[in-house]
């Protein structure tokens, strides 16, 4: 038999972030109960050196999607087993839009926790020799947000997804190829494991989810989700706040 694969997002799904830093000793049970059975990926917003400390208290030995859906990794060691940039060209006008709201930081590739919220580069000073895979702005009001969302949706080749905040009532704002959606790398995520979308299971919270929903055959929302993505799921479990992800996989024969 053609063995499952269950792919959840951290934040707001496996840990109650930012007051929760590493997943409960009930979820780290369940998962290497699972592990039996299921292939157990993660599907995450945050870059590695951020998801790490996370993904290996989890117990994670599958491949795992990071960085807002542009590379699959390796839980245990890091290694990047897929990536994919954002086109040059489109980085330059992606710059030039936030350059107009030169007070917010930008973060980009990969980074710690300490980066992520004390990090960034102002706009005017944002330079890399290196390519670019993930770019992203935080702690942005919601009202700010959804007019910069409109202005990055136009540009061509990349994708804006704006998901919830480490800071309440704040959005994060992650800048990646269009190709490079949570959708797109589960795909990838499938065919490394040797899976289908039909044996898939995706488990998540936020808007970024939506993306990850439209990957797989069966579709799980947390009971903290958003509306939105409670409306498209099959199934509605309990919050994170109640371990909702653990009791899940418990259930699970």
């Amino acid at each position: 038999m053609k063995k499952k694969a269950i792919i959840f997002d951290l934040d707001g799904t496996a840990i109650d972030s930012p007051v929760q830093k590493l997943p409960t000793e009930s979820l780290k049970q369940a998962i290497r109960a699972a592990q039996e059975r299921y292939f157990l990926s993660s599907a995450t917003g945050r870059v590695w050196s951020f998801a790490k400390p996370v993904l290996q208290a989890l117990g994670l030995t599958d491949p795992c999607i990071i960085s807002a859906g542009t590379q699959i990794c390796n839980p245990v060691t890091g290694n990047i087993l897929w990536q994919k940039n954002i086109d040059p060209s489109a980085l330059v006008q992606v710059v030039s839009i936030f350059c107009e709201y030169p007070e917010w930081k930008l973060l980009f590739n990969d980074g710690t926790e300490e980066d992520y919220f004390h990090g960034g580069v102002f706009p005017k000073d944002f330079s890399t020799p290196d390519p670019v895979y993930f770019l992203e702005q935080v702690f942005v009001p919601d009202t700010l947000a959804a007019e910069l969302f409109g202005k990055l949706s136009s540009i061509a080749g990349i994708t804006c997804v704006m998901v919830v905040s480490q800071k309440p009532g704040l959005k994060d704002l992650h800048i990646v190829n269009s190709e490079a959606t949570k959708e797109q790398a589960v795909a990838q995520l499938l065919g490394i494991l040797g899976s289908s979308k039909d044996d898939a299971i995706g488990i998540g919270d936020g808007h970024n989810d939506m993306h990850l929903f439209n990957a797989v055959g069966y579709r799980v929302a947390m009971g903290n989700a958003i509306p939105e993505l409670k409306n498209v799921s099959d199934e509605i479990i309990g919050s994170v706040k109640e371990d909702g992800l653990a009791r899940y996989l418990r259930s699970l024969h």
